[in-house]
């Protein structure tokens, strides 16, 4: 099996757990759901770095988008909890 498919399942596998784990525990904010995937994301991909270099630069872009994304959503919170 090449890498970027042990990426791929292992990638899917996770994202399921998480969100099946989620969902039992009665989570209810999309915002949580997200969050956590993104991290799984940032961490699954950190521990896959032999891609060659035009996967990489995919893999990055979207990496970035979705922190963007992350960072978005950490400061609605604050911003909500901070206005009471």
């Amino acid at each position: 099996m090449r890498i970027y498919n042990k990426y791929v399942v292992f990638l899917a596998v996770v994202t399921c757990l998480i969100n099946t784990i989620l969902a039992f525990m009665g989570e209810k904010d999309i915002a949580v759901y997200f969050t956590v995937n993104v991290i799984a994301y940032l961490v699954i991909t950190l521990l896959y770095v032999y891609f060659n270099p035009r996967a990489r630069k995919i893999l990055n872009t979207v990496g970035v988008v979705f922190f963007a994304s992350f960072l978005v959503i950490v400061t609605l919170k604050a911003v909500e909890a901070l206005s009471g």
